[in-house]
């Protein structure tokens, strides 16, 4: 039996699930020097700030760029795993949105293409419980691009994250 993932073939759930839960992951943070093909560094101690419009989703953020995967020789396809919350604006509940898009396409084209899942995350504290959050994503292809965006109540609300991200060979036939 195969599965399919994000349009590709994979040669049955078992292996799709030991594949994703039985691999490496890296820990991605805001890059010291940003380009427009480089948004994050891996292993960096400075979290990403990403800020909420009024009661809208604010202004994406650029979390990963087109050059930024793979991180591992071989590797095919990600995805953005799980997310540590480092600090918040505010104790209200944040929709804490993951984007993902062809290294031609736009933020808003993507959202567009409903190329995104959203989450709620929530803290009572500046400084929570920043245990890592898993997240639902599928997997796409080295080379795409990743923004996140932020809604809560309170304009220019902010939350700090680091993003975990797991690679993924080619699929088998």
């Amino acid at each position: 039996m195969t599965v399919a993932v994000n349009g590709q073939a994979y040669p049955d759930s078992a292996d799709v699930i030991d594949d994703h839960f039985h691999n490496y992951e890296e820990v991605y943070g805001v890059a010291a020097a940003p380009t427009a093909t480089h948004f994050g560094d891996r292993e960096t101690l400075t979290p990403y700030l990403v800020t909420s419009g009024n009661g809208v989703f604010g202004t994406e953020t650029g979390l990963l760029g087109t050059s930024d995967t793979p991180f591992r020789v071989g590797k095919t396809f990600f995805d953005v795993r799980r997310v540590s919350v480092q600090d918040v604006s505010n104790a209200n509940a944040f929709i804490l949105r993951m984007i993902w898009g062809t290294p031609s396409q736009t933020p808003a084209q993507a959202v567009t293409a409903m190329q995104y899942s959203d989450t709620v995350i929530q803290q009572l504290t500046a400084n929570g419980n920043n245990k890592p959050q898993d997240l639902w994503n599928v997997r796409v292809p080295v080379g795409y691009q990743v923004w996140a965006q932020i809604k809560n109540a309170t304009n220019n609300a902010t939350v700090h994250i680091f993003i975990l991200v797991h690679e993924y060979p080619s699929p088998t036939p």
